[in-house]
């Protein structure tokens, strides 16, 4: 299993947009510094150079981007607040404990967006509880600590947060809120995780709780009155969120 995840996250790096786009110009650059006459070498080099200009411009293109990805995070709708909820689970997400910054700031912008819906639906369920998960990934403390750590900051009661550290992957997450409530199938449990990481989370989820009820956030490619033209960073996230998805569904239906 162990080298499963690590396998998967070498593969889905090396098929990010921005990926592809470093090995082909790498590629281009070393053919066409080649010491030789030869045309074969040159002409797979321009090639290899419109073609990463070509892939550069579309993944970064917002008419291209926001419908591959808005395709994947309108999946599920936004949570109705007025529904009961036992427990609040929020996925892990990358965290970066730097002490010169805000607790807050430790987490990413998806974490934090994760962590806010869950607090705004534990907010509503006084006896609720909230479920943090993730591990440290390389960082001094794992996701789920410092989302405990901000959420009593934020005024929850620390009897209130169950966190499971251990968890490395999404597969990994849903087996351990499973043994955590002993797999009770007749609990009011909501799932929250980024928008277009929803569609595959689920999956897991409802394997054990079927009845699990969605709360997607950090919807990333929004409605707009206009169409944005602009080709930028912002277009390309677009492009590797949805790429990333896509290869995280397709590694699903292999694996399991």
């Amino acid at each position: 299993m162990e080298f499963l995840f690590y396998l998967k996250k070498f593969i889905g790096f090396w098929l990010m947009p921005l990926s592809l786009v470093v090995v082909m110009l790498s590629v281009a650059t070393v053919l066409l510094w080649r010491q030789n006459n030869l045309n074969k070498p040159i002409k797979t080099a321009r090639a290899l150079l419109s073609l990463a200009l070509l892939s550069l411009l579309l993944f970064s293109w917002h008419p291209v981007t926001t419908p591959l990805l808005r395709n994947i995070e309108q999946t599920y709708s936004g949570f109705d607040i007025k529904q009961p909820v036992d427990y609040v689970i929020v996925l892990g997400n990358k965290v970066e404990s730097d002490p010169s910054v805000p607790l807050t700031s430790h987490l990413s912008s998806s974490a934090t967006a994760r962590l806010m819906e869950g607090l705004r639906i534990l907010n509503a369920n006084p006896n609720g509880k909230l479920i943090v998960t993730g591990y440290a990934s390389g960082n001094s403390k794992s996701s789920a600590q410092v989302y405990k750590e901000v959420a009593i900051a934020m005024g929850i009661d620390e009897s209130r947060i169950i966190a499971l550290e251990e968890p490395k992957d999404t597969v990994e997450e849903a087996n351990a809120v499973a043994n955590a409530l002993n797999n009770h199938k007749d609990l009011n449990i909501v799932l929250v995780t980024s928008a277009s990481h929803m569609p595959r989370a689920i999956i897991f989820f409802q394997s054990y709780f079927p009845d699990i009820q969605p709360a997607p956030t950090f919807f990333i490619a929004k409605h707009t009155e206009s169409t944005d033209w602009r080709f930028d960073s912002a277009g390309l996230l677009k492009a590797e969120r949805a790429i990333y998805e896509y290869l995280g569904q397709a590694w699903q239906w292999l694996t399991h």
